[in-house]
């Protein structure tokens, strides 16, 4: 019999391990900032874990997962979770393909969410303008970044805890700040870096959201690290600038809403 039971993240462990490696390419940052704040359920048959979902803080099936045995009832499996906890939208990463199946089986509608960028060359290589400098941010330069409308954050405690951790870099040049970097470490003990910019708007389309990418791309593979990124399907922007460094994506993140069978 399939049950479904309330547990902490940290007691799914050993499952999400296997849920990640089971993954062709590398987990995205935005779905660990998803996850970290969501509620999860272990799949029990016979008490025993087979399996795991998760959900976000807006109710959304952000993961989904189910150990090989029980692959034959995966759809039926997946039908319970939303009938029982009236999920009516996922979050679904284009390379994850137990969930994708799962989705595409009960969906009314999806659109592209985001584009994941898993590749890259590292024959482009813009170099820093002379005169700029570059320093990791410190918490003095917190009250600075809260007062702008920053793309590096979504709240100010997400911003202190990238601050505190060492995550952001700041460009500046002649006293002035150009705009930030971050590079954040996807998955504790994995060299997988979430590389990412802002830019001044004082300083926009003069080439810097550019050199700021590809200046981090360069110290992640400096330092051995694998440089992945995500962008927003509608920043186009984003987009752009990624792919003038050399990142290329072939995956995409699908927002799918379901209909009831």
């Amino acid at each position: 019999m399939i049950e479904f039971r309330a547990v902490p993240l940290a007691s799914l462990l050993n499952l999400r391990n296997q849920y990640l490696d089971s993954l062709r390419y590398p987990q995205e940052l935005h779905c660990e900032w998803l996850v970290a704040k969501g509620t999860c359920f272990c799949i029990e048959q016979d008490e025993e874990r087979v399996g795991y979902f998760i959900q976000s803080e807006e109710g959304e099936l952000i993961e989904f997962y189910l150990s090989d045995e029980l692959l034959s009832r995966k759809e039926e499996i997946f039908g319970r979770v939303l009938k029982e906890f009236q999920i009516k939208s996922a979050f679904c990463k284009s390379f994850d393909d137990l969930f994708m199946a799962c989705c595409h089986a009960y969906c009314q509608s999806s659109e592209v969410g985001g584009y994941l960028f898993r590749f890259f060359t590292d024959e482009i290589v813009m170099p820093l303008q002379d005169g700029i400098t570059v320093r990791k941010a410190k918490e003095i330069d917190i009250p600075l970044l809260l007062t702008h409308d920053s793309d590096l954050y979504e709240s100010p405690e997400e911003l202190n805890y990238t601050v505190s951790h060492r995550m952001i870099l700041m460009y500046e040049k002649d006293g002035a700040l150009l705009g930030c970097g971050y590079f954040i470490r996807v998955l504790p003990g994995k060299d997988i870096f979430d590389v990412g910019m802002w830019v001044n708007p004082g300083f926009r389309r003069q080439g810097y959201a550019t050199m700021i990418i590809s200046h981090l791309k360069e110290s992640c593979l400096k330092a051995g690290y694998t440089p992945i990124a995500g962008c927003a399907a509608d920043n186009v922007a984003s987009r752009r600038t990624l792919e003038r460094c050399g990142f290329m994506t072939k995956h995409c993140a699908i927002a799918f809403d379901f209909y009831r069978k």
